[in-house]
């Protein structure tokens, strides 16, 4: 049996309302992956490495962009939006963009 979990796909920037609720519906799900592209980088620095039950991964060149350089707990995959893909196609219960 193959493992399900939640996917999110976090684009939006802390603080805002569309990345709250994105966040309590990862903490909620207690098994999702958190993808973290283009302003969702900057969730980096307000400790979302601590949500419960979740996995985080960020796109390599968002973080570049930004400098932002904080990986700890992070996965940070040679190909995100494949890894990001395969998740989807092989492993997604649900998948959340916001």
């Amino acid at each position: 049996m193959r493992e399900e979990y939640d996917v999110f796909l976090l684009t939006k920037p802390p603080f805002s309302p569309r990345s709250e609720l994105c966040l309590k519906l990862a903490a909620h799900s207690g098994n999702a992956r958190l993808y973290l592209a283009s302003d969702g980088v900057y969730h980096l620095f307000s400790g979302i490495q601590e949500l419960p039950g979740c996995r985080i991964y960020a796109c390599q060149e968002d973080l570049e962009a930004r400098a932002i350089e904080n990986r700890e707990k992070v996965t940070v995959p040679d190909n995100f939006y494949a890894a990001f893909i395969e998740d989807v196609m092989e492993h997604c219960k649900y998948a959340y963009t916001f």
